[in-house]
């Protein structure tokens, strides 16, 4: 009974700071020590990886970052937000509790629109500025000095540090951080709950019924860890963020859906199928393997620097729910509903384009087709890009490609020819994949066609001598 009275009271304390636009952290110095080493672990981290130093890029997403930014409210002290970007193809976005927030380039490049992408990136600013992980490792510190398992009964967070103290010192020696990784049993029963108190509503709801219907345990009746159980805050928070921004927060959902779907099993055996993915992919395995070693570490030593980087299937349906909140809803009507994708289809064509004719030139194929790929298929359908994503495919030599390769790559250059029917390039690659095919009726065919097209061009007696040996072989 005392204990339910402590949880009670904190949660009503909790309840009534939700009035204001968020929560401060009251810094202590186990808050300063924590954010010396989550400041530490992210230089030590970023040794020897792909970090990517373009300005237009790393400019872009500064700025989103600094729009999501909540208006009149600072990050706890000695924290400062900051983005670095990682060269990888999978999506992931975490946070350094010092500030530093890590988005690989798979991420950036992945959403359809800058509201997809300032959605799934303020869960992390949320993070930052709300000092979730900083206030939990105090409450867990000063339980430990106070050699007690409760938290104080006027914590910020009332009845969830109060569980975070005590998974800590009770769970942590059982490894229950195994399903720390899937992360489905917060979003799923708390996104069924809610919909449980919207219907009884029949109103909007507001984010201290989201806190209010947070699991402690899943359904098999074991504790879920503390930092799942923050990560639906988070999201709350990030959603007000994302509609005071100015952006359409019906967008956030469909981000999240492109993740899951990326990073699913099913996803990643075709990505590592695929000769252009699978190299990078096992470059990015130390860091992942990295992060999972720390944030399998102990909440009270250094399991609470950085955020996780999930996207169970239940997560695009629970920040759906959070589209009703009244926070989202004030928000909303003080701003627009922007999507960005003009904005962003620009930021992927000045970010994306150079990359990708850089790699052609240098003959680094692999890299060149992810890029003329992620350039086609976020919009940026032209001739050059049709035609680059074909080259690339393919390399110099089309006799060693499967049937499906060769097949896509025709289709590209096809499509290249289509977009502008004064381009040349694309007849010369038709020539070449047919003549090392040997369907040399249409090698010819291709070849005199890019003849006609560019009349004066430097390699014209070479393909004029082709243009021969291709009908020869034809007519045998």
């Amino acid at each position: 009974m005392k204990r339910l009275w402590i949880c009670s009271a904190a949660a009503l304390f909790f309840i009534s700071s939700l009035s204001n636009s968020g929560w401060a952290v009251d810094l202590n110095d186990d808050g300063r020590t924590l954010i010396q080493e989550a400041s530490m672990a992210y230089s030590s981290d970023m040794e020897g990886r792909p970090v990517i130093t373009d300005p237009d890029l790393n400019n872009y997403i500064t700025s989103l970052a600094n729009r999501l930014k909540p208006g009149g409210k600072t990050p706890p002290a000695g924290v400062t937000l900051s983005m670095t970007v990682i060269e990888s193809p999978k999506p992931e976005l975490y946070a350094y509790v010092d500030g530093h927030v890590i988005i690989t380039s798979g991420m950036m490049f992945s959403m359809e629109n800058e509201a997809q992408l300032a959605g799934v990136l303020s869960h992390d600013i949320a993070h930052v500025y709300e000092g979730y992980y900083i206030d939990m490792y105090q409450e867990i510190k000063a339980a430990e000095r106070a050699q007690r398992r409760k938290a104080a009964a006027g914590a910020l967070f009332g009845a969830l540090l109060d569980v975070a103290v005590d998974y800590a010192v009770a769970w942590e020696d059982i490894n229950q951080t195994e399903r720390f990784f899937e992360g489905e049993a917060t979003y799923s029963e708390t996104m069924h709950r809610m919909a449980a108190v919207h219907a009884a509503q029949s109103a909007y709801y507001s984010i201290k019924d989201v806190v209010a219907n947070i699991p402690a345990k899943d359904q098999n009746g074991n504790p879920i860890d503390p930092r799942l159980r923050f990560e639906p805050v988070a999201d709350a928070q990030g959603m007000v963020y994302v509609a005071s921004a100015g952006y359409d927060v019906n967008e956030v959902p469909k981000g999240w859906t492109t993740i899951h779907r990326i990073n699913s099993k099913v996803a990643r055996e075709q990505e590592q199928l695929m000769g252009p993915w699978a190299s990078q992919l096992r470059a990015t395995q130390g860091l992942m393997e990295m992060n999972m070693n720390r944030l399998r570490q102990q909440l009270g030593a250094s399991g609470l620097v950085q955020t996780l980087s999930n996207a169970p299937p239940s997560r695009a349906g629970f920040v759906a729910t959070l589209t009703r909140l009244e926070e989202v809803k004030a928000a909303e009507t003080k701003s627009k509903k922007i999507r960005g994708e003009k904005t962003y289809r620009a930021f992927i064509q000045k970010a994306l384009l150079p990359r990708a004719e850089r790699y052609l030139e240098e003959e680094n194929f692999e890299q060149a087709y992810v890029n003329y790929r992620l350039l086609y298929e976020r919009g940026i359908r032209t001739a050059p890009v049709a035609y680059g994503m074909a080259k690339s495919r393919l390399g110099d030599f089309a006799f060693g490609a499967s049937r499906a390769e060769l097949k896509e790559a025709e289709f590209a250059y096809m499509e290249a020819a289509r977009l502008d029917p004064t381009y040349a390039d694309p007849y010369k690659g038709l020539g070449e994949l047919y003549e090392d095919t040997e369907r040399y009726e249409d090698a010819a065919k291709a070849y005199s066609r890019y003849l006609k097209l560019r009349p004066k061009a430097d390699d014209r007696k070479r393909v004029e001598r082709k243009i021969k040996v291709m009908e020869r072989k034809a007519n045998r």
